[in-house]
């Protein structure tokens, strides 16, 4: 879903080219319909001659195909030189969508909106500020997984991961109950669909200010993993 890539492309018509224009475009789609990947393509036209198509693709690459046939750039390059007046191409992430039917009542929602993600990466700073352990476990995945260099150093049978929310409450509960002062500086955080990415600064008395970088991905509103990296 969140590989998926739209074109949005609109585009007016020089005048008097409208005919010809329509026998090139005939031919053009009848090769983009042959392309791997494609998933549609809708053409409108508005009253005010404005023309919009709309070309979905299941990934990066397959566009990536699109844009380099070889026939393609030849008719891009025909559509600057005879037929468009101007254009715009815009090519846009798929990063949620939702889709119901009438007639048998189905509704589906995927993806997630990026501001969402942030929104748990923020909760997870709060609960980790007041060391709110529970607060925390609930913004994971029943099986999720953490992996963390203390946790090689500390535990290095467990290779640095730990998996399922029983092991992140033992580590965390361990971690709070010995550092009550611990403390996380944030510096940055981005986030997409899928994962956010939390630069902090970690302080703990005693201890030499620690630069990190913490994954969080996230699905359906839960943390599947978390990766600690070490500045």
């Amino acid at each position: 879903m969140g590989d998926a890539r739209l074109i949005v492309f609109r585009s007016r018509l020089r005048d008097g080219v409208e005919a010809a224009y329509g026998v090139r475009g005939e031919e053009i789609y009848g090769l983009a319909v042959q392309q791997p990947g494609l998933v549609s393509t809708k053409d409108f036209t508005a009253d005010d001659g404005e023309r919009v198509a709309l070309i979905e693709f299941d990934s990066a690459e397959h566009l990536a195909g699109w844009r380099d046939h070889a026939r393609h750039k030849v008719v891009q390059a025909e559509g600057r030189d005879r037929w468009y007046a101007t254009y715009s191409l815009q090519i846009c992430d798929v990063v949620r969508s939702s889709t119901y039917t009438a007639a048998t009542g189905a509704w589906q929602r995927t993806g997630a909106d990026p501001a969402d993600v942030a929104a748990v990466a923020r909760r997870w700073l709060d609960c980790f500020a007041r060391m709110d352990l529970d607060g925390l476990l609930a913004l994971y995945a029943d099986a999720c997984v953490h992996t963390s260099p203390k946790i090689r150093v500390a535990h290095p049978d467990t290779g640095g991961v730990l998996r399922g929310k029983p092991a992140l409450r033992a580590w965390w509960a361990d971690a709070f109950a010995r550092i009550p002062d611990l403390r996380y500086e944030l510096r940055a955080l981005t986030a997409d669909a899928r994962r956010a990415v939390m630069e902090y600064i970690r302080h703990a008395p005693g201890d030499a200010d620690l630069p990190v970088s913490e994954t969080l991905e996230v699905e359906a509103g839960l943390i599947v993993s978390s990766c600690v990296y070490h500045g």
